[in-house]
Protein backbone atom coordinates (compact mmCIF):
# COMPACT_ATOMS: atom_id res chain seq x y z
CA UNK A 1 0.00 0.00 0.00
CA UNK A 2 1.31 3.81 -0.98
CA UNK A 3 0.82 6.05 2.50
CA UNK A 4 1.21 9.62 1.53
CA UNK A 5 2.09 13.06 4.23
CA UNK A 6 1.45 16.06 2.85
CA UNK A 7 0.00 19.43 3.90
CA UNK A 8 -1.85 20.42 0.21
CA UNK A 9 -5.08 18.18 -0.26
CA UNK A 10 -6.01 19.31 -3.61
CA UNK A 11 -2.70 19.11 -4.72
CA UNK A 12 -2.32 15.49 -3.85
CA UNK A 13 -5.78 14.13 -4.22
CA UNK A 14 -5.37 16.04 -8.20
CA UNK A 15 -2.43 14.04 -8.50
CA UNK A 16 -3.65 11.14 -8.18
CA UNK A 17 -6.71 11.44 -10.39
CA UNK A 18 -3.93 12.27 -13.05
CA UNK A 19 -2.21 9.03 -12.00
CA UNK A 20 -4.86 6.52 -10.63
CA UNK A 21 -3.53 4.76 -8.33
CA UNK A 22 -4.25 3.09 -4.31
CA UNK A 23 -3.10 5.07 -2.03
CA UNK A 24 -4.36 6.77 1.05
CA UNK A 25 -3.23 9.21 3.92
CA UNK A 26 -0.07 8.20 6.00
CA UNK A 27 -1.37 6.82 9.60
CA UNK A 28 1.71 6.11 11.40
CA UNK A 29 0.07 2.88 12.80
CA UNK A 30 -0.11 1.54 9.71
CA UNK A 31 1.91 -0.72 7.51
CA UNK A 32 2.72 0.56 3.73
CA UNK A 33 5.46 -0.51 0.79
CA UNK A 34 6.16 2.77 0.54
CA UNK A 35 5.62 6.27 1.33
CA UNK A 36 5.39 9.45 -0.65
CA UNK A 37 6.33 13.10 1.49
CA UNK A 38 8.65 15.27 3.05
CA UNK A 39 11.30 13.67 5.42
CA UNK A 40 10.69 16.77 7.55
CA UNK A 41 6.74 16.09 8.19
CA UNK A 42 7.90 12.48 9.24
CA UNK A 43 9.44 11.17 12.73
CA UNK A 44 13.20 11.34 12.08
CA UNK A 45 13.47 7.74 13.80
CA UNK A 46 10.63 5.89 11.20
CA UNK A 47 12.42 3.72 9.16
CA UNK A 48 10.37 3.68 5.82
CA UNK A 49 10.71 3.19 2.01
CA UNK A 50 10.25 7.14 1.48
CA UNK A 51 10.13 8.83 -1.56
CA UNK A 52 11.30 12.53 -0.06
CA UNK A 53 9.60 15.10 -2.00
CA UNK A 54 12.02 17.73 -0.01
CA UNK A 55 13.82 18.46 -3.25
CA UNK A 56 11.44 17.24 -6.12
CA UNK A 57 8.01 18.29 -5.25
CA UNK A 58 5.80 16.62 -7.63
CA UNK A 59 2.71 17.19 -5.79
CA UNK A 60 3.50 21.16 -5.81
CA UNK A 61 4.61 21.13 -9.39
CA UNK A 62 1.44 19.47 -10.88
CA UNK A 63 -0.78 21.62 -8.56
CA UNK A 64 1.28 25.07 -9.84
CA UNK A 65 0.75 23.31 -13.71
CA UNK A 66 -2.93 22.60 -13.44
CA UNK A 67 -3.96 25.99 -11.74
CA UNK A 68 -1.90 28.46 -13.09
CA UNK A 69 -0.48 26.97 -16.03
CA UNK A 70 2.30 27.91 -18.43
CA UNK A 71 2.71 30.04 -21.58
CA UNK A 72 4.63 28.89 -24.63
CA UNK A 73 4.90 25.20 -23.14
CA UNK A 74 5.03 22.53 -25.46
CA UNK A 75 5.34 19.15 -23.30
CA UNK A 76 3.24 17.66 -21.42
CA UNK A 77 5.69 18.06 -17.79
CA UNK A 78 2.65 16.56 -16.15
CA UNK A 79 3.30 13.27 -17.41
CA UNK A 80 6.71 13.53 -17.08
CA UNK A 81 6.34 14.00 -13.45
CA UNK A 82 3.67 11.17 -13.51
CA UNK A 83 6.05 9.43 -15.23
CA UNK A 84 8.91 9.77 -12.62
CA UNK A 85 7.06 8.93 -9.74
CA UNK A 86 5.85 5.93 -11.30
CA UNK A 87 9.03 4.48 -11.54
CA UNK A 88 9.98 5.15 -8.06
CA UNK A 89 6.96 3.28 -6.70
CA UNK A 90 7.43 0.58 -8.82
CA UNK A 91 10.61 -0.21 -6.67
CA UNK A 92 8.48 -1.04 -3.87
CA UNK A 93 4.94 -2.42 -4.32
CA UNK A 94 2.81 -3.54 -7.25
CA UNK A 95 1.56 -0.84 -9.44
CA UNK A 96 -2.07 -0.66 -10.29
CA UNK A 97 -3.81 1.93 -11.70
CA UNK A 98 -6.31 3.25 -14.60
CA UNK A 99 -4.88 4.80 -17.26
CA UNK A 100 -6.58 8.11 -19.23
CA UNK A 101 -6.63 5.39 -22.23
CA UNK A 102 -10.31 3.90 -23.18
CA UNK A 103 -10.61 0.01 -23.55
CA UNK A 104 -10.39 0.03 -27.22
CA UNK A 105 -8.82 2.99 -28.00
CA UNK A 106 -5.09 4.68 -28.16
CA UNK A 107 -6.45 7.58 -26.98
CA UNK A 108 -8.97 10.73 -27.33
CA UNK A 109 -9.28 13.54 -29.66
CA UNK A 110 -12.10 15.99 -28.79
CA UNK A 111 -13.25 18.06 -31.77
CA UNK A 112 -15.02 21.59 -30.78
CA UNK A 113 -16.04 24.26 -32.82
CA UNK A 114 -16.29 28.41 -31.65
CA UNK A 115 -19.13 30.26 -33.58
CA UNK A 116 -17.52 33.46 -33.51
CA UNK A 117 -19.65 34.00 -37.34
CA UNK A 118 -22.36 32.58 -39.65
CA UNK A 119 -22.45 34.40 -42.25
CA UNK A 120 -21.01 37.57 -44.48
CA UNK A 121 -23.92 39.56 -44.02
CA UNK A 122 -22.92 39.81 -40.56
CA UNK A 123 -20.00 41.05 -40.57
CA UNK A 124 -18.81 45.03 -41.30
CA UNK A 125 -17.41 46.09 -45.00
CA UNK A 126 -14.33 47.11 -43.60
CA UNK A 127 -14.27 43.08 -42.11
CA UNK A 128 -15.75 41.48 -45.33
CA UNK A 129 -12.59 43.80 -47.45
CA UNK A 130 -9.75 42.59 -45.61
CA UNK A 131 -11.33 39.05 -46.01
CA UNK A 132 -11.54 40.01 -50.01
CA UNK A 133 -8.07 41.44 -50.08
CA UNK A 134 -6.51 38.08 -48.48
CA UNK A 135 -8.18 36.27 -51.02
CA UNK A 136 -6.51 38.36 -53.35
CA UNK A 137 -3.39 38.11 -51.81
CA UNK A 138 -3.53 34.24 -51.59
CA UNK A 139 -4.63 34.03 -55.27
CA UNK A 140 -7.94 32.51 -54.62
CA UNK A 141 -10.27 35.33 -56.60
CA UNK A 142 -13.34 33.51 -57.44
CA UNK A 143 -13.54 33.04 -53.27
CA UNK A 144 -12.72 36.74 -52.71
CA UNK A 145 -15.60 37.60 -55.21
CA UNK A 146 -18.30 34.93 -53.78
CA UNK A 147 -17.56 36.97 -50.43
CA UNK A 148 -17.88 40.34 -52.17
CA UNK A 149 -21.15 39.47 -54.08
CA UNK A 150 -22.73 37.65 -50.73
CA UNK A 151 -21.84 40.64 -48.31
CA UNK A 152 -23.61 43.23 -51.48
CA UNK A 153 -26.47 40.80 -51.70
CA UNK A 154 -25.96 40.63 -55.73
CA UNK A 155 -29.44 39.62 -57.68
CA UNK A 156 -28.24 40.15 -60.98
CA UNK A 157 -26.24 37.88 -63.50
CA UNK A 158 -28.58 35.04 -63.47
CA UNK A 159 -26.25 33.72 -61.03
CA UNK A 160 -26.43 30.09 -59.52
CA UNK A 161 -28.24 28.92 -56.73
CA UNK A 162 -24.70 27.32 -55.00
CA UNK A 163 -23.02 30.79 -56.21
CA UNK A 164 -25.57 32.68 -54.00
CA UNK A 165 -25.38 30.70 -50.71
CA UNK A 166 -23.39 32.21 -47.71
CA UNK A 167 -19.64 31.36 -48.24
CA UNK A 168 -19.18 32.06 -44.44
CA UNK A 169 -22.46 29.92 -43.00
CA UNK A 170 -20.39 26.53 -43.19
CA UNK A 171 -22.83 23.95 -40.79
CA UNK A 172 -24.08 22.10 -44.23
CA UNK A 173 -20.55 21.59 -44.92
CA UNK A 174 -19.24 20.62 -41.15
CA UNK A 175 -21.98 18.53 -40.68
CA UNK A 176 -21.02 16.64 -44.75
CA UNK A 177 -17.56 16.61 -43.32
CA UNK A 178 -17.84 14.78 -39.92
CA UNK A 179 -20.81 12.18 -41.27
CA UNK A 180 -18.32 11.70 -43.96
CA UNK A 181 -15.73 10.53 -41.09
CA UNK A 182 -18.12 8.85 -38.61
CA UNK A 183 -17.26 11.68 -36.04
CA UNK A 184 -19.29 14.25 -33.99
CA UNK A 185 -17.77 17.29 -32.44
CA UNK A 186 -19.29 19.97 -30.75
CA UNK A 187 -19.92 23.45 -30.98
CA UNK A 188 -20.10 26.57 -28.81
CA UNK A 189 -22.69 29.54 -29.27
CA UNK A 190 -22.04 33.40 -28.38
CA UNK A 191 -25.55 33.22 -26.38
CA UNK A 192 -26.06 37.42 -27.05
CA UNK A 193 -25.89 39.21 -29.79
CA UNK A 194 -24.11 42.96 -29.78
CA UNK A 195 -22.89 42.26 -26.40
CA UNK A 196 -19.17 42.75 -26.40
CA UNK A 197 -18.53 41.95 -22.82
CA UNK A 198 -17.54 43.36 -19.23
CA UNK A 199 -14.69 46.33 -20.36
CA UNK A 200 -14.13 44.55 -23.79
CA UNK A 201 -13.89 45.86 -27.25
CA UNK A 202 -17.01 46.24 -28.84
CA UNK A 203 -15.37 44.21 -31.97
CA UNK A 204 -16.18 41.11 -29.41
CA UNK A 205 -19.22 40.79 -29.52
CA UNK A 206 -21.29 38.68 -31.95
CA UNK A 207 -23.26 39.88 -35.10
CA UNK A 208 -25.71 36.80 -34.72
CA UNK A 209 -29.02 35.74 -32.98
CA UNK A 210 -29.05 32.20 -31.81
CA UNK A 211 -30.55 29.85 -34.62
CA UNK A 212 -33.03 27.87 -32.64
CA UNK A 213 -33.94 25.53 -35.54
CA UNK A 214 -29.80 25.01 -36.02
CA UNK A 215 -29.07 24.27 -32.22
CA UNK A 216 -31.92 21.87 -32.06
CA UNK A 217 -31.08 20.17 -35.53
CA UNK A 218 -27.42 19.78 -34.29
CA UNK A 219 -28.61 18.40 -31.12
CA UNK A 220 -30.60 16.02 -32.39
CA UNK A 221 -28.23 14.84 -34.80
CA UNK A 222 -25.96 13.97 -31.85
CA UNK A 223 -23.31 17.02 -32.27
CA UNK A 224 -23.26 19.42 -28.93
CA UNK A 225 -24.15 22.45 -28.37
CA UNK A 226 -22.41 24.68 -25.99
CA UNK A 227 -21.61 28.70 -24.94
CA UNK A 228 -19.53 30.87 -26.14
CA UNK A 229 -19.04 32.73 -23.04
CA UNK A 230 -19.00 36.38 -23.09
CA UNK A 231 -19.45 37.44 -19.63
CA UNK A 232 -19.67 34.16 -17.10
CA UNK A 233 -15.87 34.67 -16.91
CA UNK A 234 -16.31 37.54 -15.10
CA UNK A 235 -19.78 37.20 -13.49
CA UNK A 236 -21.46 34.41 -11.93
CA UNK A 237 -25.05 36.22 -12.77
CA UNK A 238 -23.95 36.67 -16.14
CA UNK A 239 -23.27 33.15 -16.28
CA UNK A 240 -26.03 31.49 -15.50
CA UNK A 241 -27.95 34.00 -17.94
CA UNK A 242 -25.79 32.69 -20.76
CA UNK A 243 -25.92 29.11 -19.53
CA UNK A 244 -29.31 29.44 -19.66
CA UNK A 245 -30.13 31.07 -22.85
CA UNK A 246 -28.34 27.68 -24.40
CA UNK A 247 -29.13 24.94 -21.95
CA UNK A 248 -33.13 25.75 -22.75
CA UNK A 249 -32.87 24.61 -26.44
CA UNK A 250 -30.51 21.66 -26.14
CA UNK A 251 -31.78 20.67 -22.36
CA UNK A 252 -28.79 19.03 -21.80
CA UNK A 253 -25.38 19.50 -19.51
CA UNK A 254 -23.60 22.47 -20.61
CA UNK A 255 -20.07 23.35 -21.32
CA UNK A 256 -18.09 26.37 -22.16
CA UNK A 257 -15.36 28.03 -24.20
CA UNK A 258 -15.08 31.77 -22.74
CA UNK A 259 -15.12 33.93 -26.40
CA UNK A 260 -11.20 35.02 -27.22
CA UNK A 261 -10.09 33.03 -24.16
CA UNK A 262 -10.62 35.50 -21.99
CA UNK A 263 -9.46 34.35 -17.98
CA UNK A 264 -8.71 35.33 -14.72
CA UNK A 265 -7.95 33.21 -11.25
CA UNK A 266 -11.18 33.10 -10.44
CA UNK A 267 -12.96 32.48 -13.52
CA UNK A 268 -12.99 28.20 -12.73
CA UNK A 269 -14.80 29.07 -9.65
CA UNK A 270 -17.68 31.90 -11.33
CA UNK A 271 -18.17 28.96 -13.96
CA UNK A 272 -18.62 26.18 -11.26
CA UNK A 273 -21.10 28.48 -9.09
CA UNK A 274 -22.99 28.94 -12.62
CA UNK A 275 -23.61 25.34 -12.83
CA UNK A 276 -20.92 25.13 -16.27
CA UNK A 277 -20.36 21.19 -16.41
CA UNK A 278 -17.06 22.17 -18.05
CA UNK A 279 -14.34 24.35 -19.47
CA UNK A 280 -12.49 23.89 -22.60
CA UNK A 281 -10.80 27.62 -22.27
CA UNK A 282 -7.17 26.74 -21.10
CA UNK A 283 -4.80 27.35 -23.72
CA UNK A 284 -3.39 29.09 -25.94
CA UNK A 285 -4.51 32.07 -28.55
CA UNK A 286 -1.18 32.63 -30.22
CA UNK A 287 0.13 28.89 -29.90
CA UNK A 288 -0.11 25.63 -29.56
CA UNK A 289 0.58 22.57 -26.80
CA UNK A 290 0.22 22.26 -22.81
CA UNK A 291 -0.86 25.51 -21.10
CA UNK A 292 -1.63 23.07 -18.32
CA UNK A 293 0.95 21.08 -18.70
CA UNK A 294 -1.37 17.60 -18.99
CA UNK A 295 -2.95 15.70 -21.67
CA UNK A 296 -6.03 14.90 -19.45
CA UNK A 297 -8.90 16.52 -17.98
CA UNK A 298 -8.77 17.73 -14.04
CA UNK A 299 -10.30 19.47 -11.49
CA UNK A 300 -8.80 23.22 -10.84
CA UNK A 301 -8.64 24.02 -6.77
CA UNK A 302 -11.32 25.18 -4.92
CA UNK A 303 -14.38 24.34 -7.33
CA UNK A 304 -17.05 21.32 -6.50
CA UNK A 305 -18.29 20.03 -10.17
CA UNK A 306 -16.58 21.53 -12.89
CA UNK A 307 -13.57 20.14 -14.67
CA UNK A 308 -11.32 21.69 -17.07
CA UNK A 309 -10.76 20.20 -20.57
CA UNK A 310 -7.69 22.05 -21.95
CA UNK A 311 -7.28 23.04 -25.55
CA UNK A 312 -4.26 22.06 -27.35
CA UNK A 313 -4.60 22.80 -31.14
CA UNK A 314 -6.30 26.20 -32.26
CA UNK A 315 -6.58 26.71 -36.12
CA UNK A 316 -5.62 30.45 -35.75
CA UNK A 317 -2.58 30.25 -33.37
CA UNK A 318 -0.89 27.77 -35.96
CA UNK A 319 -1.75 29.81 -39.08
CA UNK A 320 -2.66 33.30 -38.81
CA UNK A 321 0.12 35.86 -39.60
CA UNK A 322 -0.05 37.59 -36.17
CA UNK A 323 0.66 34.04 -34.30
CA UNK A 324 2.88 31.40 -35.41
CA UNK A 325 2.23 31.99 -38.89
CA UNK A 326 3.07 28.68 -39.91
CA UNK A 327 3.53 26.77 -43.39
CA UNK A 328 1.37 23.22 -43.76
CA UNK A 329 4.25 21.31 -43.54
CA UNK A 330 5.22 23.03 -40.37
CA UNK A 331 1.85 22.89 -38.93
CA UNK A 332 1.89 19.64 -39.13
CA UNK A 333 5.11 18.40 -37.55
CA UNK A 334 4.03 20.89 -34.43
CA UNK A 335 0.41 18.94 -34.50
CA UNK A 336 2.05 15.71 -35.02
CA UNK A 337 4.51 16.40 -31.93
CA UNK A 338 1.23 16.73 -29.74
CA UNK A 339 -0.49 13.88 -31.08
CA UNK A 340 2.63 11.57 -30.53
CA UNK A 341 2.78 12.58 -26.73
CA UNK A 342 -0.98 11.73 -26.63
CA UNK A 343 -0.07 7.85 -28.47
CA UNK A 344 2.91 7.38 -25.65
CA UNK A 345 0.70 8.98 -22.72
CA UNK A 346 -2.37 8.69 -23.29
CA UNK A 347 -5.33 11.84 -22.37
CA UNK A 348 -6.99 13.71 -25.01
CA UNK A 349 -5.91 15.99 -27.94
CA UNK A 350 -8.43 19.29 -27.97
CA UNK A 351 -9.00 20.75 -31.35
CA UNK A 352 -10.39 24.13 -32.21
CA UNK A 353 -11.89 24.61 -35.40
CA UNK A 354 -13.97 27.80 -35.76
CA UNK A 355 -17.30 27.61 -37.69
CA UNK A 356 -15.80 29.94 -40.21
CA UNK A 357 -13.00 28.13 -41.25
CA UNK A 358 -13.89 25.41 -43.74
CA UNK A 359 -14.23 29.35 -45.89
CA UNK A 360 -11.87 31.45 -47.65
CA UNK A 361 -10.24 33.36 -46.89
CA UNK A 362 -8.49 30.31 -44.18
CA UNK A 363 -9.76 27.68 -46.43
CA UNK A 364 -8.27 25.52 -43.36
CA UNK A 365 -11.00 22.03 -43.77
CA UNK A 366 -8.39 19.86 -45.35
CA UNK A 367 -5.73 20.41 -42.14
CA UNK A 368 -8.73 19.95 -39.97
CA UNK A 369 -9.56 16.76 -41.95
CA UNK A 370 -5.68 15.28 -41.78
CA UNK A 371 -5.46 15.95 -37.72
CA UNK A 372 -9.26 13.83 -37.10
CA UNK A 373 -7.89 10.96 -40.01
CA UNK A 374 -4.38 10.68 -38.06
CA UNK A 375 -6.16 9.93 -35.14
CA UNK A 376 -8.44 7.31 -36.50
CA UNK A 377 -5.81 5.99 -38.13
CA UNK A 378 -4.06 5.43 -34.83
CA UNK A 379 -7.03 4.14 -32.97
CA UNK A 380 -8.00 7.21 -30.94
CA UNK A 381 -11.56 7.42 -29.70
CA UNK A 382 -12.29 10.39 -32.06
CA UNK A 383 -15.79 12.86 -30.09
CA UNK A 384 -17.50 15.22 -28.77
CA UNK A 385 -16.10 17.52 -25.65
CA UNK A 386 -18.91 16.31 -23.24
CA UNK A 387 -17.95 12.64 -24.16
CA UNK A 388 -14.46 12.73 -23.21
CA UNK A 389 -15.31 14.93 -19.87
CA UNK A 390 -18.22 12.00 -19.37
CA UNK A 391 -15.31 9.40 -19.77
CA UNK A 392 -12.75 11.34 -17.05
CA UNK A 393 -15.19 12.14 -14.58
CA UNK A 394 -16.43 8.25 -15.00
CA UNK A 395 -13.06 7.43 -13.94
CA UNK A 396 -12.47 10.00 -10.97
CA UNK A 397 -15.68 8.64 -9.45
CA UNK A 398 -14.06 4.83 -9.44
CA UNK A 399 -11.73 3.93 -6.24
CA UNK A 400 -9.16 0.92 -6.50
CA UNK A 401 -8.17 -1.05 -3.84
CA UNK A 402 -5.64 -4.49 -4.23
CA UNK A 403 -4.67 -7.28 -2.19
CA UNK A 404 -1.61 -9.11 -3.39
CA UNK A 405 -0.90 -12.20 -0.73
CA UNK A 406 1.75 -14.67 -2.58
CA UNK A 407 1.15 -14.93 -6.41
CA UNK A 408 -2.38 -14.06 -5.97
CA UNK A 409 -3.65 -10.67 -6.62
CA UNK A 410 -7.16 -9.32 -5.92
CA UNK A 411 -8.60 -6.23 -7.11
CA UNK A 412 -11.26 -4.43 -6.48
CA UNK A 413 -12.41 -1.41 -8.54
CA UNK A 414 -15.74 0.37 -6.67
CA UNK A 415 -18.17 2.88 -8.81
CA UNK A 416 -17.67 1.15 -11.55
CA UNK A 417 -20.30 2.62 -13.63
CA UNK A 418 -21.04 1.84 -17.38
CA UNK A 419 -22.71 4.38 -20.43
CA UNK A 420 -24.08 4.21 -23.71
CA UNK A 421 -21.62 4.90 -26.21
CA UNK A 422 -18.73 6.25 -23.36
CA UNK A 423 -16.00 3.13 -23.45
CA UNK A 424 -15.55 0.95 -20.56
CA UNK A 425 -11.80 1.65 -18.81
CA UNK A 426 -8.87 -0.45 -18.43
CA UNK A 427 -6.94 -1.40 -15.68
CA UNK A 428 -3.19 -1.04 -15.60
CA UNK A 429 -1.11 -3.62 -13.97
CA UNK A 430 2.70 -3.06 -13.98
CA UNK A 431 4.10 -6.37 -14.20
CA UNK A 432 6.26 -8.34 -16.94
CA UNK A 433 3.51 -9.73 -19.22
CA UNK A 434 5.43 -13.07 -18.81
CA UNK A 435 4.76 -13.14 -15.09
CA UNK A 436 1.05 -13.25 -16.09
CA UNK A 437 -0.25 -16.80 -14.94
CA UNK A 438 -4.15 -16.02 -15.01
CA UNK A 439 -6.48 -13.61 -15.63
CA UNK A 440 -10.40 -13.64 -14.88
CA UNK A 441 -11.28 -11.18 -18.22
CA UNK A 442 -9.85 -9.93 -21.21
CA UNK A 443 -6.88 -8.16 -21.37
CA UNK A 444 -3.77 -7.28 -23.61
CA UNK A 445 -0.14 -7.01 -23.11
CA UNK A 446 1.95 -4.13 -23.37
CA UNK A 447 5.60 -3.39 -22.98
CA UNK A 448 6.40 -3.87 -19.08
CA UNK A 449 2.47 -4.04 -18.23
CA UNK A 450 -0.65 -5.79 -18.78
CA UNK A 451 -4.15 -3.81 -19.49
CA UNK A 452 -7.40 -5.90 -18.35
CA UNK A 453 -10.80 -4.37 -19.34
CA UNK A 454 -12.72 -3.09 -16.56
CA UNK A 455 -15.72 -4.84 -16.82
CA UNK A 456 -16.39 -6.47 -13.93
CA UNK A 457 -15.88 -4.96 -9.95
CA UNK A 458 -13.45 -7.53 -9.28
CA UNK A 459 -10.34 -8.53 -11.20
CA UNK A 460 -8.56 -11.56 -10.18
CA UNK A 461 -4.78 -12.18 -11.04
CA UNK A 462 -2.47 -15.06 -10.45
CA UNK A 463 1.22 -14.51 -11.85
CA UNK A 464 3.87 -17.37 -12.30
CA UNK A 465 5.96 -17.88 -9.26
Amino acid sequence: MIGVIYPDKYAVEETFQLMKIPWDWYNPSEGYDVVIGRKEDLESDVNLNLIDLSEDDIFKKISNLLNQGIAHNREPLCEFYLDRLREKLKQFTTLVEIPPVPWGYSYMVALTHDVDITSVKERSWFSVGYAIYNCFLNRVFWDGIKILMAKAKAKTFNLKKSFMKDPWNCFEEWLRIENEMGVKSSFYFIPFKNVAGIDAPKIRGAKYDLDEGLIRRLVEGGWEVGVHGIDNWKSIEKGEEELERISKLTDTKVGTRIHWLFFDKDTWKRLDKAGYYYDTSFGYNDDVGFRAGTLQVYQPGDVKNLVELPLNIQDGSLFRRKYLNLSEEEAKKRCDEIFDYAKKYGGVVTLLWHQVSLAAPHNWGEFYRYLVERGLEEGAWVTRAIDVVDWFKMRRDVRLSYIKEGNELDIWIKGLEFRENIPEMRLRIHVEPERIKEINGEYAMGEGYVDVRCDREKIEVVLNG
